[in-house]
């Protein structure tokens, strides 16, 4: 991918330059985390009397269970008590006392690792230039040391599905663990979906706007026969690059193949009920896996979502209603409403990196506005997992899952609640990311002004691992 940063001097002179880009190159400075990823499981992980949330359907949770898992795996769940000789000598053995264990959040249809501070071009490395770029893979432009991944596990945010933006085929999402020395390191699935902005399909009628109603629909017909086109030319080169081995390799059509197969989904930017309905007929008639990522508008077309089996990511309920003659709360309920019509409904933040942290609270909004809990529970989990096509390793609390789990003081949705440890892969990761940092240093300096009562504060109880500050 193309830093979009590369393109912020252009018209200045080479003087401008060569004095700004100290000053921008100082801004990416200060994006790097200092973060020591975590070591491989080395050891069993015995996790007793939790209230165990599987997150696999039709399962309630376990009021008194345990996990354990070794190797990065998880090796057995259930109720306790734990089966003698399931524990290995040397295991770590955790004693929850009733705290909530879970699979680890996803942060769904977001930009986590490709941008660091939106005023600092120099991080942002979301987009591509050109409209149909496929090839833009979402895996290779992940920053590694961002700090803003450290403060989405402090919300249970464990996994990614990072999503490239620009144009009208952005690229290729990717899904992303939140720990490790190297993207790669990160990478759970590189190829997980192809990201399509569809176009408005109904003109916009209002005083802002500087272009007509004829004028917007000659543009709309034009962008659909411009993705017919590359679809259409992506499918020929396919069948022809399989006749022939020799045939000159085009990188754009190459990452088109998965897509063309069913094996990865076209994620489909879509919010108003006409485009969501124009993406899933397109997506039926050329035999095609499409996800719709927005969806405000999908509970009117939900009956067309459930019978074409097309899940929806709604990408972010914290916002107003779509539409002027809508209830106040109408974004709030489109969770809701879709898991009533049987809608596959995943929720993401909707938000920019540095606050995905607001996922637990937007589902607890959600469940506050009719979403049943463990549907919640499962759509940043389990559900988010499967639309990333990583669902066979990821998203439950199974045998032979990944053990990527979060252990909280309470319901996860509840704004009080804290993360108190946390596994990616069987490795335990730092909770201690900077704004920990921040508060802790700040309690220090209002008790250096106090010092006799200082030293009648007795310091603060925490269940997290050693090297991270409560």
């Amino acid at each position: 991918m193309t830093l979009r940063g590369s393109t912020w001097n252009r018209g200045r002179s080479a003087v401008s330059c060569a004095l700004l880009a100290p000053l921008a190159m100082l801004g990416a400075s200060h994006a790097q985390s200092t973060e020591v990823p975590a070591a491989p499981q080395r050891a069993q992980v015995v996790i007793r009397h939790a209230r165990v949330h599987a997150c696999t359907p039709g399962h309630a949770p376990i009021v008194d269970g345990y996990v354990l898992f070794d190797g990065g795996r998880i090796t057995a769940v259930g109720a306790e008590p734990i089966p003698e000789g399931s524990v290995t000598e040397g295991a770590h053995v955790i004693d929850a006392g009733g705290m909530v264990l879970t699979p680890g959040l996803w942060a769904g249809a977001s930009t986590l690792g490709l941008v660091e501070t939106l005023q600092v071009a120099a991080t942002d490395d979301r987009t591509e230039y050109g409209a149909f770029h496929p090839e833009a893979t979402a895996a290779t432009a992940v920053n590694p040391d961002s700090d803003l991944p450290p403060v989405a596990r402090n919300a249970g945010i464990l996994s990614v599905h990072a999503f490239p933006q620009g144009g009208v085929v952005s690229g290729r999402a990717s899904a992303m663990r939140l720990d490790g020395w190297t993207a790669p390191d990160r990478c759970i699935r590189a190829d997980a979906g192809i990201v399509l902005a569809w176009p408005m399909m109904e003109p916009v009628r209002a005083r802002w706007s500087s272009t007509t109603p004829e004028e917007q629909r000659k543009k709309r017909d034009e962008q659909l026969t411009a993705i017919d086109r590359f679809f259409d030319d992506a499918a020929a080169y396919v069948r022809a690059s399989d006749a022939d081995p020799d045939l000159a390799t085009d990188a754009r059509f190459e990452a088109m193949r998965g897509v063309l197969s069913g094996r990865e989904r076209v994620l489909v930017d879509a919010n108003w009920p006409g485009q969501i309905e124009a993406a899933v007929l397109w997506g039926a008639r050329r035999g095609l896996k499409v996800a719709i990522v927005g969806g405000l508008g999908a509970p009117d077309v939900a009956e067309l979502l459930r019978r074409h089996e097309v899940p929806v990511v709604v990408n972010g309920i914290n916002r107003l209603p779509l539409r002027e003659g809508d209830p106040v709360d109408a974004a709030y309920t489109v969770p809701a409403r879709l898991h009533a019509a049987g809608v596959t409904c995943s929720i993401a933040s909707g938000d920019e990196p540095a606050h995905e942290r607001s996922l637990p609270a937007q589902c607890g909004r959600a469940v506050a506005h009719g979403m049943p809990h463990g549907a919640a529970l499962e759509s940043v989990t389990r559900v988010a997992a499967e639309i990333a096509g990583c669902g066979e390793s990821q998203g439950t609390i199974e045998p032979g899952k990944s053990a990527t789990l979060v252990l909280w003081s309470g319901d996860p949705f509840e704004v009080v609640t804290a993360v108190k440890r946390a596994w990616i892969d069987g490795a335990e990761v730092d909770l201690n990311d900077r704004q920990r940092r921040m508060r802790a240093k700040y309690m220090e300096k209002e008790l250096q002004r106090r010092p006799a009562e200082a030293d009648a504060v007795a310091p603060e109880a925490s269940d997290a691992p050693a090297g991270t500050t409560p």
